[in-house]
């Protein structure tokens, strides 16, 4: 078997010739990504559905591959000749723990070794791009961690291994088939099965529970305007441009006031529709920002709000469930006074994740570690450290009930209520043209 230029085994897997809609692009192409074809898996996996929406094993013989199709311990045996992975992620100082002791527990388990690179997802994205545009064969990335708006960069920068990685590992029947979680778009950017969910953080309501009642909160993502009149300086939202909970409740906004979810859902984006149909939102905005804690000001992200809450400097705003796990464990928030929940209809939150760049130098040690992710004994991380859910629901259920039960976890029932109820999720193109434009129509004004 020749070998490739960082000395690892060279085999068709690192020169796809598959494109993500499905087309063979050159002649010859055999290994992994043959896979569009169907499911690799150990013996290879056929469907047997599930009530709850995932695939249970279910082997076809080994007669029924010819040779030229690769079974999963194939998969296995290329990723040990390979030898290691180059892991790329971003955020908080738990996911960096998360990641750190998820490449660990793989490399203890496969003898692979698991090389953890924490930084930003910007420059992560660039690192890639730049590399493709200067036609690098080898990169420096295996495996890199995105939300929406830089896997849609990656996507129609040529960055993105455009081979359905997803539908090749076993693990991934453990995912509920839901669109939005991962399987079919991402942040609503089409994934061509080119990416791999891996954590769903929750945005919720969060109300000091010591001075207000659930029912004394208000029960849709709009209505925080009416609750913030009648209890002036309580509330407040983070700039939309410096984290997450703040631009994700805008987005349930715009779909809230400008013509609801099924306007955009799954709809490409449209310029002229937040040009013409988003003023609604911008007005109410406009009237919120004069009740808010101090009014013009905008908390530099999801932290910065956490702490105004621990600080009893307001009592509601919306923020993420492993946000507040952090006051809460870190000793600056009495339990007792946190409240979360999630508002009607829903606040749509994302389940980030990994894809596999178009030339990282360890494709099959790539997918033997996305596989392993979505392993429940790696899924069941997530909740521990990370204090969110994961994308693979028997990991929850196996916790123990007091872990389930924090207060910073806004539903229990994650089965019903996600996999088998009513989900969604944000439409990252217009979602990024919302923080693009909230810069001067309401923080600079």
């Amino acid at each position: 078997m020749a070998k490739t230029k960082n000395g690892g085994a060279d085999s068709d897997i690192a020169r796809p010739g598959l494109a993500r809609r499905g087309f063979i692009g050159a002649a010859g192409t055999a290994a992994l990504s043959l896979t569009a074809l169907g499911h690799v898996g150990r013996e290879a996996q056929a469907a047997a559905f599930r009530p709850d929406l995932t695939m249970a094993e279910n082997p076809n013989p080994a007669s029924a591959y010819p040779k030229w199709f690769p079974s999963w311990p194939e998969v296995e045996k290329l990723a040990r000749q390979e030898g290691q992975v180059l892991v790329s992620a971003w955020g908080s100082a738990e996911a960096k723990e998360m990641f750190t002791k998820l490449c660990a527990q793989f490399e203890k388990k496969y003898g692979i070794k698991a090389v953890y690179r924490h930084g930003d997802w910007f420059a992560a994205q660039q690192q890639v791009l730049n590399d493709v545009k200067e036609k690098k064969e080898q990169g420096s990335i295996d495996a890199i961690f995105l939300w929406g708006k830089p896997f849609s960069n990656l996507m129609q920068g040529g960055g993105v291994w455009e081979v359905p990685i997803l539908d090749m590992l076993p693990n991934a029947r453990r995912i509920a088939y839901r669109p939005e979680l991962g399987r079919f778009v991402h942040d609503m950017v089409p994934t061509y099965g080119c990416f791999v969910p891996q954590v769903n953080y929750q945005n919720c309501f969060v109300y000091d529970k010591k001075k207000f009642k659930k029912t004394d909160m208000p029960q849709t993502v709009e209505g925080v305007l009416d609750w913030a009149k009648k209890n002036k300086g309580q509330f407040t939202y983070c700039d939309v441009n410096k984290g997450g909970s703040g631009h994700t409740w805008v987005m349930m906004l715009i779909y809230a006031l400008t013509g609801g979810y099924e306007k955009y859902a799954f709809k490409p984006f449209n310029k002229d529709v937040a040009a013409n149909d988003w003023k609604p939102l911008w007005d109410y905005l406009k009237e919120l920002e004069q009740y808010m804690y101090r009014p013009g000001t905008y908390p530099q992200g999801n932290n910065a709000v956490a702490q105004l809450f621990s600080a009893e400097e307001i009592t509601f705003c919306p923020n993420w469930d492993g946000t507040m796990a952090q006051e809460v464990r870190g000793g600056r928030l009495d339990p007792d006074r946190l409240g979360v929940f999630v508002p009607e209809p829903g606040i749509f939150s994302p389940c980030d994740g990994f894809t596999i760049p178009t030339n990282a130098p360890h494709k099959a040690a790539a997918l033997l570690f996305l596989d392993y992710i979505l392993s429940v004994e790696a899924q069941m991380e997530v909740p521990r450290i990370m204090a969110s859910y994961p994308v693979v629901t028997e990991a929850w259920d196996r916790l123990p009930a007091k872990e389930r039960n924090e207060p910073w976890v806004p539903v229990q029932d994650l089965r019903q209520w996600r996999d088998l109820g009513r989900t969604g999720a944000r439409h990252g193109e217009y979602m990024f043209q919302m923080m693009t434009e909230w810069v001067d129509r309401i923080a600079r004004r």
